[in-house]
Formats: C-alpha cells, structure tokens, sequence
C-alpha cells in the first residue's frame, strides 16, 4: 500500500492505544535489573482525587508530518445513567481529512465510569474510515467479573476490579502525582492481555500550542503493539505541571510520516 493511504489508519491507532497487550519495558543485552527505574505505587482508587469536572471540553489541532493540520480532535468529560448507575461520561474524538477529502475520518471513543473510582462500566468504539469502519459496545458486568461484548457471543475476564478501558485510562492518569521519575505498572486494563500499562514520568517542559504557552509534565507511555504508544514510536504526552493536569499536548514519531501531534487550542475546564 502506497505510504499516503495509511495516514486514516494512524489516527485509528492514536484513538485505540490501550487495545494491544502492553509490556515493561526491556532492558538492553548486557544491563543489569538495577538499571530499570522502581515502580511508583499507585493510590487506591476508592475516593480518589479527580481534577476533571463536569463540562469540561479540551479542543485539539491534529498535524500529520508530511500533510500538515488535517482535523480536529477534542476530549469531553460529561454525565450519564447506566444500568441505574449515576456515571461520568467521557469522550475522545477525531474528525480529520486529507488529500482534499479523498480520505475522511470520524472516530469517537467513549467510556462510562463510577464517579467515586473512575471504574469503567462500559466503553464504545464507532470508528469510520476509507478502509476501516467498527462499531463495538463493551458492558463490564462487576459482580460476574466479566466483560461482554454486545450482539456478540465475547465474553471475557476482567481484567482488574477496577477496570480502566482506551479512554478512561487517559483521566486516570490525571490523578496520579505524576512527578519526575516516576514509573508506574497499571495493571488495570479491562482485558487481561492488555496488561500491564507502563507510564514513564520523564522532566518537565515550557510548550507553546495555540492555546497558549503552558509548564508541563511529559509522560511516555510504553505499549507492546505497532501503533504510535509502542515503545519504537517514542510518543509522548504533555500533561499542565498544576493540579488539573490538563493534556495539552500529543506527540509520536511515525516512520512514514514522520509525526503525528495533537496540540490544545481551546478548553473550557467546565464547573
């Protein structure tokens, strides 16, 4: 296939990052276990603190390397009721063209989680592209200890009590401390062989986006698949260093392309 008509596919792959089995990273032949960081305890979940309110809407400019600004993403945080349950509602989603429109996308992950642990109880995928179209509802049944793919036969075990899927996991990280060293193993993914999730917390860093110039908190996520999170796509994400930790910025290395970035250009922190 001709390098250009991969560009939809990888805003597919940005969209589903926590779907393939993730792994530690390795050491290099030769190294000793000394030279792996310590993993960084993660807080209990019960009560934990949540920086995101209700309404709050971040808009993103999407840039491919070799076509420029193609589209636009954002992250929304909202309310919703399922199975009788009061649940937070987020959402992550992209709409993106190129070549003149010859190539369109309209992705949207969304994920429902108990307000007091950020468990998931259910997470949705509807993703349409040139050569790509999916539609998939996953229910996590807790007192089963399964999820369940719906209008199929899947099921599976959970793969933690308290499960995390592609979109919640990027608000979970939002309540770690998230300071210079860290190294947190998650091992909280709702399928078990997609865990565990490896965060790395590597310096801090003054970034200038539209929105404005923001001190940040770079954080790589090291994930065992060929999408931009495996650990040769060096991707990084650009967290506010304050208390809201809002993402300011996406960035990965992708060979034919060179690049791929989301960079924030509005934001409404909601109330």
């Amino acid at each position: 296939m001709h390098p250009l008509l991969h560009a939809p596919l990888l805003f597919a792959l940005l969209l589903t990052m926590s779907t393939g089995a993730v792994a530690a990273q390795s050491a290099d032949e030769g190294e000793g276990l000394d030279d792996t960081p310590a993993v960084t305890p993660t807080p209990e979940r019960e009560g934990i603190y949540m920086p995101f309110r209700n309404g709050e809407r971040l808009v993103y400019q999407v840039r491919v390397g070799l076509f420029g600004e193609v589209g636009e993403g954002w992250l929304e945080v909202g309310t919703d009721t399922v199975r009788d349950m009061s649940t937070r509602h987020f959402q992550f989603g992209l709409q993106a063209s190129a070549l003149f429109g010859a190539f369109e996308v309209d992705n949207l992950l969304q994920s429902w989680v108990d307000p007091g642990s950020l468990r998931a109880v259910r997470f949705q995928k509807d993703q349409q592209e040139p050569f790509y179209e999916t539609h998939k509802v996953y229910d996590f049944l807790e007192e089963e200890g399964e999820w369940r793919l719906r209008d199929t036969d899947e099921v599976g075990p959970l793969g933690s009590e308290y499960p995390l899927d592609d979109v919640s996991i990027m608000y979970y990280v939002r309540t770690l401390p998230l300071k210079v060293g860290d190294r947190y193993v998650i091992e909280d993914y709702f399928r078990e062989d997609g865990n565990p999730v490896v965060l790395e917390v590597l310096r801090t860093e003054t970034v200038k986006v539209p929105a404005g110039q923001f001190e940040t908190v770079v954080v790589r996520p090291t994930i065992q698949t060929d999408g931009i999170f495996a650990e040769d796509g060096e991707a990084e994400l650009y967290f506010t260093n304050d208390p809201l930790k809002l993402l300011v910025m996406i960035k990965a290395r992708v060979p034919a392309l060179r690049s791929l970035e989301f960079k924030l250009k509005s934001w409404d922190i909601g109330g």
